[in-house]
């Protein structure tokens, strides 16, 4: 008698599910908008980053910005009543034979072909670079050059880097340390601390934002100078100054505390409608203390506002210092900023002659900000079911 073998069901591991953040993220990546604007912000932001390192010495291939491309001229001297030879001109003057020859044409013409043996008279002038002031694109020169002679382009390098230390740490220091963390605390103590937090955010959104902002730079100016260059004495740190260090700890001490008030209203609103939830009073039953329900618990919550209100400060920011410098109380000369580029370019008359004056700026802070808008709705539409 033969009997049926009975199959046994091998048992196997249950495949792992995939996080809801991996998901949102191949949700984003699916948006080919998404993707464009997270391609530009990386390309912009890290340029500049990059051009930090030549606060560290590092030589990044750019035009210092600061650099004037004027025209210089020097006269030949005389030693004991005997002018000097080109060639003694040119070691002093640490220039090449051929660049005077291509510059003085005048010369050649009148002496003949320059060596290091040729001798002028005594106090004769030679143009030893070329005048390149108001000079439109070029291949030396992409975007052209200001009144002063200076490499648009690389301007516009070392001004996203202003544009990147700014906003960034004005961000991170406004919208989450202090924006999202009172706005955490207010929603789920209440009470009084809701009380003295929100009635000072009350206080601080009842100002024109504008305004207020700049009658903190205003004020706080010349102080904050004096405070650096005390620092710097005392520290030995005499790069401070000269690297722009005291203009960007100022706009970011006025951004984030103009700023924070109504990112911490919102965040309060969304820890208000979360507090009640039964995860949340599963905690506090088993004993966990406001900071780990705070952090643990609702921060995941409100995450998704977080990040888009994230993108969204990062352009704000941006274009509040391009304001305040370009109203002369933001960033100051010689560190580069676009405010500063745009102010350089103002004047209907300016825009019509030179108009590429206005083009490494625009460039960039247009791509700037649509990038981080048109980024903020996409990460929106895929985080937050509710706005679909």
């Amino acid at each position: 008698m033969t009997t049926r073998a009975e199959v046994q069901p091998q048992w196997a591991m249950p495949e792992k599910s995939e996080s809801p953040w991996m998901r949102a993220l191949r949700a984003i990546l699916r948006k080919k908008i998404a993707v464009v604007c997270i391609a530009v912000i990386i390309v912009l932001y890290g340029a500049g980053a990059y051009t930090m390192l030549d606060a560290f010495g590092v030589d990044i291939g750019l035009q210092d910005p600061t650099q004037s491309n004027l025209s210089q001229r020097r006269s030949i001297r005389a030693v004991d009543g005997t002018p000097e030879s080109l060639g003694a001109f040119t070691q002093r003057l640490d220039v090449e034979i051929a660049t005077i020859t291509e510059l003085n044409p005048e010369i050649v013409d009148e002496y003949g072909p320059l060596t290091t043996e040729t001798i002028l008279p005594a106090r004769t002038e030679l143009v030893l670079s070329e005048d390149e002031t108001l000079q439109g694109p070029s291949s030396r020169h992409w975007f052209g050059t200001d009144r002063n002679g200076r490499d648009a382009f690389a301007r516009a390098m070392f001004s996203l880097r202003t544009t990147l230390i700014i906003s960034v740490i004005s961000v991170l220091f406004g919208n989450l340390f202090l924006g999202l963390g009172l706005g955490l605390l207010a929603g789920y103590r209440g009470g009084l601390v809701d009380q003295i937090i929100m009635r000072i955010g009350d206080v601080m959104l009842a100002m024109p934002g504008l305004l207020f902002l700049i009658v903190i730079v205003a004020v706080f100016r010349d102080q904050w100078e004096e405070w650096f260059r005390t620092i710097e004495d005392a520290t030995g740190m005499g790069w401070l100054i000269a690297q722009g260090v005291d203009d960007y700890v100022l706009i970011v001490f006025a951004t984030s505390l103009v700023g924070w008030a109504g990112s911490a209203r919102f965040y309060r609103a969304q820890v208000l409608a979360l507090r009640e939830s039964d995860y949340i009073l599963a905690a506090e039953t088993i004993g966990a203390r406001t900071p780990r329900v705070l952090i643990r618990h609702l921060f995941p919550g409100i995450l998704p506002w977080f990040i888009v209100g994230f993108s969204a400060s990062l352009g704000e920011i941006a274009g509040a210092e391009v304001v305040l410098t370009w109203l002369g109380i933001g960033i100051t000369p010689p560190t580069p900023s676009f405010g500063i580029m745009v102010e350089n370019a103002g004047g209907r008359t300016t825009f019509l002659l030179y108009p590429w004056l206005l083009l490494a700026p625009f460039f960039f802070l247009l791509a700037l900000m649509l990038a981080f808008n048109l980024l903020g709705d996409a990460i929106n539409d895929v985080l937050n079911p509710r706005g679909r």
